[in-house]
């Protein structure tokens, strides 16, 4: 069974989409490079096909962009859902959320969290708005802990 730190859930980099954007950024200046040295040598045909790829391929790298930042914006929103009920979790026990670790990174029914009071399981309600934290007793915990930075 696999446990996701506090500190794993909330510092989550996305370091990817940041060279994402300098690609785009490099594939823009060489665009432009390409296109005004086209403007220059009108007779030079294939400056213009240079650009005109360069251009494609950003649109493309610009599509990548706008659907890794939608699922980004996703992917944080039930971050911040999950880190919400550690918290919770947190206040009702009477720990720290940084000592708390739990065995998924999405809110869901039977969520396990393991304390330094021990492991407990959450039942929520039909809305999602309100759980029931319940002490559990595990026969045979085989758990790895992924730690945040």
């Amino acid at each position: 069974m696999t446990f996701y730190t506090y500190n794993y859930l909330t510092n989550r980099n996305e370091t990817w989409q940041y060279a994402r954007l300098i690609i785009i950024l490099i594939l823009l200046a060489i665009f432009t490079g390409l296109f005004v040295y086209y403007l220059r040598h009108r007779w030079n045909v294939k400056y213009k096909d240079l650009s005109v790829i360069t251009g494609v391929v950003i649109l493309l790298f610009l599509g990548f962009q706008i659907n890794g930042m939608m699922s980004l914006k996703a992917s944080n929103v039930q971050a911040n859902a999950i880190t919400t009920t550690i918290k919770e979790v947190g206040k009702r026990l009477d720990v720290k959320p940084t000592t708390i670790s739990v065995n998924g990174t999405t809110t869901s029914n039977n969520l396990l969290f393991k304390t330094s009071k021990g492991y407990y399981r959450t039942t929520y309600n039909s809305d999602g708005s309100a759980f029931v934290l319940e002490k559990v007793t595990l026969t045979n915990p085989k758990i790895k802990i992924v730690k945040g930075q």
